[in-house]
């Protein structure tokens, strides 16, 4: 007989939309008018109706099964099993349906007094300063939600929330080991920004919490920091872009621009790109896959050289 899956199983696998899947599996799409675009691999984009097609490979599909089957690399069984196994009391995909409105609006009212939970994984899971987290917090750049989750916020030049970065607290089962998610009608070409000093020179990363531990392994000064979802070049073309004008107003130029992206093929595909159209720039590759890993490692190392306390055994 081998290995089956029931009538109604295939079913109940079949009802589950797409985005509702990715949802449940902490998968972040962006929404960009009728679709939704994957942040890490920009040419597989969802629609509505539930197809979705993955151009830089030729693939396309219906529904969570397929998609599962793909992205995954799952047999239909094993794709049919994990659809169903995942919590799915959160309709992402209709309430996205609902949102008709292209202007993004911040969801204050999912925001909670506390950010004990972002605060601790931060601190804990990623190693992070506590000050810098309560520089966030005390700047606005940092809130968590009821769900406990933790919201990066996107800021333009005027102070204005464009967007967010929405960062699980809890261990997830999935690619990144988190929830992530960006939400609904972020401007697109944006990110989660942090100035530091006079910013006459921009970094750009993948993700806030990269952005945040190169701060604090580099401690660099009059710096921008970009965090660009991803690999987007509308968020680095606006970031540069947004820089050139502000200094300007100060009577300043940019300086440089740096490539601290991951220290993979993707990244390095992505500086290949760039270095075409830029003169002045630097790539700042992290020692492991991505900042954070450095800087978790590096606080490892440092614990570990740090001279154990003398106990006095009683007698």
């Amino acid at each position: 007989m081998g290995d089956r899956v029931d009538r109604e199983e295939v079913r109940k696998a079949n009802d589950i939309h797409v985005l509702d899947y990715l949802h449940s599996k902490g998968e972040s799409m962006e929404r960009q008018g009728h679709y939704y675009r994957h942040p890490e691999h920009d040419s597989l984009v969802i629609k509505d109706s539930g197809h979705w097609y993955w151009n830089s490979r030729s693939k396309g599909g219906y529904g969570a099964i397929s998609f599962a089957r793909e992205y995954y690399d799952l047999t239909f069984q094993d794709a049919v099993r994990d659809v169903n196994a995942q919590d799915h009391s959160q309709t992402f995909a209709k309430e996205a349906e609902r949102h008709t409105a292209k202007e993004f609006a911040y969801p204050l009212h999912h925001e909670v007094e506390t950010q004990k939970n972002i605060s601790r994984y931060l601190t804990d899971e990623r190693k992070l300063d506590p000050k810098i987290i309560a520089d966030l917090i005390r700047n606005d750049l940092l809130a968590e939600d009821k769900l406990k989750n933790g919201i990066f916020k996107w800021k333009d030049s005027e102070g204005k929330v464009v967007g967010g970065d929405r960062q699980g607290t809890v261990k997830m089962n999935n690619k990144r080991g988190s929830f992530k998610q960006i939400l609904a009608n972020s401007k697109e070409d944006g990110g989660f920004r942090l100035d530091i000093g006079s910013p006459n020179k921009i970094a750009l990363f993948e993700s806030p919490i990269d952005a945040l531990s190169y701060f604090e392994l580099k401690r660099p000064e009059n710096i921008r920091l970009l965090s660009m979802s991803g690999l987007k070049d509308q968020s680095a073309t606006a970031g540069i872009r947004d820089l050139i004008k502000d200094c300007k107003e100060r009577g300043a130029i940019v300086e440089q621009v740096i490539f601290a992206v991951d220290n993979d093929a993707a990244g390095e595909q992505f500086v290949n790109r760039w270095s075409t159209y830029l003169t002045n720039f630097e790539v700042e590759k992290p020692k492991n896959k991505d900042w954070n890993i450095d800087l978790v490692e590096a606080k490892t190392m440092t614990k570990q050289l740090e001279p154990k306390k003398a106990v006095e055994l009683e007698r």
